[in-house]
């Protein structure tokens, strides 16, 4: 649920970022526009799937920074019922909103804003095909997946008690909330209340379940339909998907409708009962989701028990006790059988820790240590550790709300499993996630992906080469002879000078220089690497080593006039500016006590700061180029600055090189902007970078010289900048790409 800083249910529309509910696969709502739903692509293994979860936190939470991702199961602040916005779609006579206004008027409001976790699971069809073949294959595949999933779904129906136990995270609540109160309600000191010795009011009799007690049939998987399509034509539930039972049966191909799961039969299972655990940021620790895995591993290689009747209703109470009295340790109903709790606990785990044995992929052992250490000490599972807490369920839960808000905010530049990747590129994954574009890797290495949305598919190369600009526009953009020549052509000033492709050449040119502000630089190169610039003459020792450095990256190189002024990146794309921003060359500030190279240790230790891309900021180097900058100015790494003297590392002021990068989006002089707009047009560019000299940036006319443009702009120098605004460059591609 998303609430605002009070602690209110907000009131606000699911946020237009995230685009159509009905077509974004990862970003939703459930019954209420103010609900958030996050779904995770299927993945091949709890890590990946726990990833996906932490990006997707990480995703909506920095989308809606006005507001928070209450992280209870319990609603917070609500307003009067009738005010609960249900979730609005396109079509108002939809089945998504029908359906939500049927349980309006069955259920009540309120009692939909419980939230949880639902936990989807299957067997690859690899595996379930080879253990068909191995065990005869009498009946068909799909007959043999439903009875497969069946018998695990009986297993985890027998032994739901003991994982609400472990995840059961909601005995605190406001008042005011339920229409009934629950038999073992108390009022604490913070002024809510909560369930004596409970653990989940959510999973419990006053909790969110069908008016009544419905068992299906768990031994055939006819009988599972028909027992189903009984309940639907008493009129108990208005569809299958109003069954609420703690795990469902679930085919993702089909219209979610009974008949269509007795035709295509069963794909996955889907667990229901687990509550938002408030201690973790994601709702649910890793090592709880390995244990749900091994316990339906279990469920599959054990054999299978009666599940009758009456014993479906001991299941039950089984389930009511844990919920409402579950700190207390109480029976459970086994086979039938009422045993002690703890023996009920070594049953079921001397079970899962014979399977956990035959698979060496996972600690399953030190993961079932640990949830028997929980089940002999009650004080340690998560309701009974909300409950000790002195602080009011609202001030509870609004303080890790902030906390998981400012968390993810820290991480807001990356996607969490592909830090390997450039950073421009997981800007762009992120914003696909955001915007709802299904999305294949198809080089990691290359940062080569293919995007799609409805029929029309994308192809980006990191992040900013696409098929919106030809291959000689990126040939003109990395050629800076070619680039210079077709911008003076068309009356944009750029800076005199010659290149040179044989090094014994420009080294006898120096006369022509000598005394000169000039700049030498690699001819085909981006991110300023093997750039030297003299703006206050130089010695030949001086010039030969520049040389040496620009030869050391290319073939050829260009001497030319250095313009005086501050260096700015404009960002075009589609013939807009995307974002502007001020270059600051790599420097650090002294302290009268550390020296240079200490210093730049010292700078170099923000988080924000990386190499290769992969952050927002680059590392500060001390390579030839540092050095002789330094050596310019009379200074060697090993000296010490005086206190607040700005000692400046390169004369370029690329981001990729060290430096800083400020946002001056609003404050550039629209002359410029359209300036940098008819560079892009010149080569006809629809995305790159622009580096224009201004000296007066803010006064039209004034004396300026485009010196480069780039066919593969860095964006997250934009979306991240050392100072301002994230100007969102993700969303800007991807609206540009898929504009309609």
């Amino acid at each position: 649920m998303r609430v605002d800083e009070n602690g209110n249910l907000s009131l606000t529309p699911h946020p237009a970022v995230f685009g159509l509910k009905e077509e974004n696969p990862y970003i939703k709502t459930d019954f209420s526009e103010s609900q958030i739903e996050m779904i995770t692509p299927v993945s091949g293994s709890v890590d990946e799937v726990y990833t996906s979860m932490e990006n997707l936190q990480n995703i909506v939470s920095d989308r809606i920074r006005d507001e928070y991702l209450w992280p209870s199961s319990n609603p917070p602040i609500l307003p009067a019922e009738q005010d609960i916005p249900i979730a609005v779609y396109q079509d108002p006579n939809s089945a998504s909103r029908l359906y939500r206004e049927h349980l309006a008027r069955e259920y009540g409001k309120k009692i939909q804003l419980f939230s949880g976790i639902h936990y989807n699971f299957s067997f690859s069809d690899d595996f379930l095909e080879r253990l068909h073949t191995s065990m005869g294959g009498e009946k068909s595949l799909q007959d043999f997946k439903n009875q497969i999933y069946l018998k695990v779904a009986k297993y985890f129906m027998q032994n739901r008690w003991f994982l609400l136990y472990l995840t059961g995270a909601s005995p605190v609540y406001l008042p005011n909330f339920l229409n009934k109160t629950p038999d073992n309600e108390v009022s604490r000191e913070t002024s809510d209340f909560a369930l004596n010795s409970g653990i989940s009011l959510r999973n419990s009799h006053a909790g969110y379940k069908n008016k009544c007690s419905l068992h299906v049939d768990y031994d055939s998987f006819d009988g599972y339909i028909s027992s189903i399509e009984s309940w639907i034509d008493q009129g108990k539930i208005d569809s299958m998907r109003e069954l609420y039972n703690p795990i469902r049966l679930k085919n993702a191909h089909t219209d979610q409708s009974l008949a269509g799961l007795a035709e295509a039969g069963v794909e996955y299972i889907e667990i229901r009962s687990l509550d938002l655990n408030p201690f973790d940021p994601n709702g649910i620790t890793k090592e709880t989701l390995h244990f749900i895995q091994l316990l339906l591993v279990t469920g599959l290689l054990t054999e299978s028990t009666a599940f009758d009747k009456i014993q479906q209703e001991q299941s039950d109470q089984n389930e009511e006790r844990i919920a409402s009295n579950g700190l207390t340790k109480p029976d459970i109903y086994v086979n039938g059988t009422e045993i002690p709790f703890d023996q009920a606990v070594d049953k079921l785990l001397t079970e899962m820790e014979h399977v956990a044995k035959l698979t060496d992929t996972t600690d399953f052992q030190s993961i079932i240590e640990t949830q028997r250490d929980i089940s002999r000490h009650p004080e340690k599972t998560i309701a009974s550790q909300i409950t000790a807490t002195s602080e009011s369920f609202v001030s509870f839960n609004l303080e890790k709300a902030k906390t998981y808000l400012e968390q993810s905010l820290q991480n807001a530049y990356k996607l969490i499993g592909y830090e390997d990747m450039e950073l421009s590129t997981q800007i762009v994954l992120k914003s696909a996630v955001t915007k709802g574009l299904s999305i294949e890797l198809l080089d990691r290495e290359e940062n080569f992906i293919r995007l799609e949305k409805g029929n029309q598919v994308e192809y980006i190369k990191q992040a900013t080469k696409t098929a919106r600009d030809s291959y000689i526009s990126a040939l003109i953009m990395e050629n800076k002879v070619v680039t210079k020549q077709i911008l003076a052509e068309h009356n944009i000033e750029v800076p005199h000078g010659q290149h040179f492709s044989d090094i014994e050449i420009a080294r006898d040119s120096f006369e022509l220089f000598a005394d000169k502000p000039i700049v030498i630089k690699p001819k085909s190169t981006n991110f300023g690497i093997g750039i030297s610039i003299f703006k206050d003459g130089f010695s030949q020792e001086n010039y030969e080593e520049a040389l040496k450095i620009a030869f050391s990256y290319d073939s050829s190189v260009i001497i030319e006039t250095y313009i005086p002024g501050d260096e700015y990146r404009f960002l075009v794309i589609d013939g807009k500016i995307a974002g502007i921003l001020k270059r600051v060359p790599a420097n650090i500030t002294g302290d009268g006590t550390h020296t240079i190279s200490e210093l730049i240790d010292e700078k170099n230790l923000d988080p924000l700061r990386g190499t290769g891309h992969l952050k927002p900021l680059e590392i500060i180097q001390k390579g030839p180029e540092e050095v002789l900058m330094l050596s310019m100015q009379g200074f060697s790494l090993s000296d010490i600055p005086e206190n607040g003297q700005i000692v400046y590392l390169r004369e370029n002021s690329n981001i990729s090189t060290g430096g800083d990068s400020i946002d001056v989006t609003d404050l550039i002089h629209p002359y410029y902007q359209e300036l940098a707009i008819k560079c892009a047009k010149a080569v006809d560019a629809n995305l790159c970078g622009v580096d224009i000299i201004v000296s007066r940036e803010t006064i039209a006319n004034g004396p300026y010289a485009v010196i480069e443009l780039n066919f593969n702009p860095a964006i997250q120098i934009h979306s991240f900048p050392y100072q301002g605004e994230n100007r969102r460059i993700g969303d800007i591609i991807l609206d540009f790409l898929f504009k309609k």
